[in-house]
């Protein structure tokens, strides 16, 4: 059974700043890896330029966790939040 671990942000968050390139980098050389292939997909015509743009954008976001570090900043309760504090 493997260990239950936090939310990226929860790690990220408690990180020594020492341990930040160790953590990081096998997820950049695994992104590196899967973001070549989409481009030679493209390059070959396997996928669109488009169709290529987003899977780029979603292996970055489950690699680096974007709907815990971006979604949750900007979610429809914050924006609902500062239009309402506008007022």
């Amino acid at each position: 059974m493997a260990a239950q671990t936090g939310s990226l942000v929860q790690q990220f968050a408690s990180m020594k700043p020492a341990e930040f390139s160790s953590v990081i980098e096998p997820k950049w050389q695994l992104g590196e890896r899967l973001i070549k292939e989409v481009r030679t997909s493209v390059e070959k015509q396997q996928v669109t330029p488009l169709d290529g743009a987003r899977l780029i954008s979603s292996i970055a976001a489950t690699l680096f966790g974007y709907d815990e570090f971006i979604l949750r900043e900007v979610s429809p309760e914050t924006m609902l939040a500062a239009t309402t504090a506008r007022r």
